[in-house]
């Protein structure tokens, strides 16, 4: 997820802003209980849609927030959501992810970069350990190496990859429900996947060019600048991609979690389609505070 999957924050109500960010707060709370002190450094406002989305699988009443002080905010109590099973996981997953990720990078990266990645490799794989989801993990892994694989092929093809991806989140948002709930976040984690992996490639286009590292549209434009229309052929596909992903949100058991409802149809609807403005040449959306 990485930086994609955040809402518009001036579309939200004050009491949504507040129930996002409270909801924040508990994961990270929940990331230094269950999988380490220092685990929650790697924490993203991207794992809150996840934890939405799996809130909508347990009862009504574990959605109370405390005013509670932390580290990185020690002067003043802020509202925390208190821990629920979807906090928990969440808390589990994104660590089971991020060490994942972080493997990948290793591979990918050089300089700099790879000296970043390798600095918080022990807490991250710490934090997988403590995690204790390891079907899950051995799952995330397959799929990233996969990925690995097709990409050191140098694929020509977006959506093999990106299907990939799609898979990984699927599993992510659908892990541990009963089977007659998984399909719906299955399939809204899937096509998140895959709207996920094509818009990255999509924005890492120059630099990948210029560096010579895989990138999928790169090879199927023939390596040559993006023009105009080539740009709007991706927006294209990937406004397709959220429509896919509307109509699995459209089909997940909100009732009467109007506040819930109202964040996630920001991320599809607002979002999502703010994030990839870098196609027209727009200052993308990736550094909006939530705070």
């Amino acid at each position: 997820m990485f930086g994609y999957v955040k809402p518009v924050v001036g579309e939200m109500l004050v009491r949504e802003h507040e129930f996002y960010k409270a909801t924040y707060c508990g994961i990270c709370r929940a990331m230094k209980k269950h999988t380490g002190a220092l685990s929650n450094v790697t924490l993203s406002y991207d794992s809150v849609f996840l934890a939405l989305i799996r809130m909508l699988y347990i009862p009504d009443g574990d959605f109370a927030a405390e005013q509670r002080r932390c580290i990185a905010h020690p002067a003043k109590k802020r509202p925390m959501l208190k821990e629920n099973s979807a906090i928990e996981y969440t808390a589990r997953a994104f660590a089971v992810l991020t060490y994942h990720k972080l493997k990948d990078d290793l591979h990918d990266e050089s300089g700099l970069k790879r000296l970043g990645v390798t600095a918080v490799k022990p807490i991250v794989a710490v934090a997988n350990s403590k995690a204790a989801l390891d079907d899950l993990s051995e799952l995330v892994a397959d799929r990233l190496d996969r990925i690995t694989a097709l990409e050191d092929s140098r694929c020509e093809s977006v959506d093999a990859p990106a299907a990939l991806f799609g898979e990984l989140l699927g599993e992510i948002f659908a892990y541990g429900l009963p089977e007659s709930d998984r399909l719906v976040p299955y399939q809204v984690g899937y096509h998140l996947g895959k709207f996920i992996y094509a818009a990255d490639a999509a924005e890492d286009y120059n630099d990948d060019l210029k560096n010579g590292s895989y990138n999928p549209f790169v090879l199927l434009y023939g390596g040559q600048p993006l023009t105009k229309e080539n740009k709007q052929t991706i927006k294209c596909a990937l406004l397709l991609e959220c429509k896919q992903i509307e109509a699995a949100v459209n089909l997940l058991p909100f009732g009467t979690r109007a506040t819930i409802e109202n964040i996630v149809n920001n991320v599809i609807y607002l979002g999502l389609v703010k994030r990839i403005e870098f196609l027209d040449g727009e200052v993308n959306n990736r550094k909006e505070k939530l705070h």
